[in-house]
């Protein structure tokens, strides 16, 4: 008995010390490739003469990405603006798949291509343009081979992207190195303020969205208390910051709770290829803005973690007129300063409460969304374009 223990013990050390093997190879590697491309000085951001000319640095364009899109928007609307806008990226990408990227994330997306080869000539060469805007951590060090004046567009605190260790102080120290930077609402600011030795300056945009990309549904909240089945849009991530693990916990204990009251929750998750795997509900994959609207629109309820700087998503749930759960510990009530959607702990069982409350009070509901609204008015990525814009003219 005690030799089978000690074999059962030994092989479990071997498959955990494989795995842990595994895990620190590819962590190592990683960290490898970004030192080759980091350059840790600090610059001295020199005022530019013109300010026509603006190249917006990305590390390869792909699909379906909330941040990128974000970036595109900010160029088209400088590009409406009377802004020269090219686009470009520092991995081997071809122009024609750069612009494919691009327009499945913006249709309308405005501005020019450059491939990776014409990023290297243009650092070969000295050569730059008159504004040049770093979109990532990981590309702020090909924004400072470039001639012209050096911005940064901070959509997020980068650092809380990975555990602590190499790759955060690497991301961290970005936001010390010289580069002119803007952040995506006040949160980053005050993050960076907080955390960094901060060299250079720091301004702030409006978080916008686009209203018009989700139509608003007018549901009637009483009928919330006759259905038998509660459609659920859950975005989930892999990522630790998006809460995967918790999120889809807490749906498989909420359809228990529910179940008890002859209630089935229909559960789609979003935001993961479909080959990612999901409990307590199914995964509907990568959804087109279409089918995001589509969703928005069949759905009672979504839901969305946002732990560090908050995500477009509750954004356009609330504009499609869907009711929002997020969580108390995230960045939500940071902008939305009046009760606007479900604040929830990790507790299934206590967002079971919660929701039976609206469900069966449906004016807390209404609350919820005609404060939203107040709060939605007025925001555009025009109106952040022109205050990006009028940053650039004051320089």
């Amino acid at each position: 008995m005690l030799w089978t223990e000690a074999l059962i013990r030994e092989a479990k050390r071997k498959i955990l010390s494989l795995l842990h093997d595994g895990k620190a190879r590819l962590e190592y590697r990683r960290v490898w490739e970004e030192l080759k491309r980091y350059d840790p000085t600090v610059i001295n951001n020199q005022t530019p003469t013109k300010k026509k000319q603006v190249v917006i640095v990305f590390t390869r364009l792909v699909r379906f990405s909330g941040g990128q899109t974000s970036a595109l928007r900010l160029g088209t609307e400088l590009a409406k603006q009377g802004f020269d806008v090219i686009y470009t990226v520092y991995k081997k990408q071809s122009k024609e798949e750069m612009a494919f990227c691009a327009k499945s994330n913006l249709a309308s997306v405005k501005g020019k291509f450059y491939p990776a080869g014409m990023l290297q000539s243009m650092i070969k060469k000295q050569k730059g343009a008159d504004i040049v805007i770093a979109t990532s951590w990981d590309t702020v060090s090909f924004v400072k081979k470039l001639s012209g004046y050096k911005m940064y567009f901070v959509q997020d605190y980068e650092p809380y992207f990975y555990p602590f260790g190499e790759l955060s102080l690497l991301a961290k120290k970005t936001y010390e190195q010289g580069l002119h930077m803007v952040s995506l609402g006040a949160w980053n600011k005050e993050v960076i303020e907080k955390n960094c030795h901060i060299v250079s300056k720091i301004d702030v945009v409006d978080f916008p969205y686009e209203k018009g990309e989700y139509p608003e549904k007018k549901r009637d909240f009483l009928m919330y208390a006759e259905k038998k089945t509660l459609i659920f849009a859950v975005n989930v991530k892999y990522y630790g910051k998006r809460l995967p693990c918790i999120i889809q916990n807490m749906m498989k204990e909420l359809a228990e709770c529910f179940q008890k009251d002859n209630i089935t929750l229909d559960v789609r998750y979003y935001g993961e290829a479909k080959s990612f795997h999901t409990k307590g509900g199914r995964n509907l994959g990568m959804l087109t803005k279409k089918e995001l609207s589509n969703l928005y629109q069949e759905a009672d309820f979504g839901m969305v973690a946002s732990m560090s700087n908050i995500s477009l998503i509750p954004y356009e749930m609330l504009s499609s007129g869907l009711p929002v759960i997020e969580f108390e510990d995230g960045t939500f009530s940071y902008f939305f300063s009046k009760p606007s959607a479900i604040l929830t702990g990790l507790s299934g069982k206590e967002l079971y409460i919660q929701l039976k409350k609206c469900i069966h009070e449906p004016d807390l509901l209404k609350t919820y969304m005609n404060n939203a609204s107040k709060i939605l008015e007025g925001l555009s990525w025009k109106r952040t374009g022109e205050q990006f814009a009028e940053i650039i003219r004051k320089l």
